[in-house]
């Protein structure tokens, strides 16, 4: 493979999924690295070789980016930023259904804690109901 066909094939996977801006900018560094390499005595395909398959480094360059990619005029650091918003509004659901279910059994248990007073009056109300019948009317047959 030679240095413009590996270009290529990293723009046709780049192209779309991020901004034009961070397509020129990878493409640009690449091209600077691959060339500074080829000074340093390494070959061409030597250099090719040890970046590895250009469609590999589109999807490591896109998911560093986020799924959305990068906006024009937006720094990295921006980007990160929106991108943990992002983040933390996709599990929002799931803390939210979580608060909600532990203030549903904390409203379980606080409603058992109130009917017990209430249970227990009964149940001792009807053992004392028992004892009387059993004291004054079982006799009586």
């Amino acid at each position: 493979m030679t240095r413009d066909k590996f270009l290529q094939e990293l723009r046709i996977a780049l192209q779309g999924r991020v901004s034009q801006k961070e397509v020129n900018e990878q493409l640009r560094y690449y091209e600077n690295y691959i060339i500074e390499e080829s000074r340093k005595g390494k070959t061409e395909e030597e250099v090719l070789a040890e970046l590895g398959n250009p469609r590999l480094i589109a999807k490591t360059i896109f998911d560093t980016c986020g799924e959305e990619g990068y906006y024009e005029g937006q720094t990295a650091e921006k980007q990160l930023k929106k991108n943990k918003i992002f983040h933390f509004r996709r599990w929002q659901g799931c803390i939210l259904s979580v608060i909600l279910i532990a203030l549903f059994l904390a409203f379980l248990v606080r409603i058992g804690i109130l009917l017990f007073p209430v249970l227990a009056g009964a149940v001792m109300i009807g053992a004392i109901v028992y004892l009387i019948f059993m004291i004054f009317f079982e006799n009586k047959k």
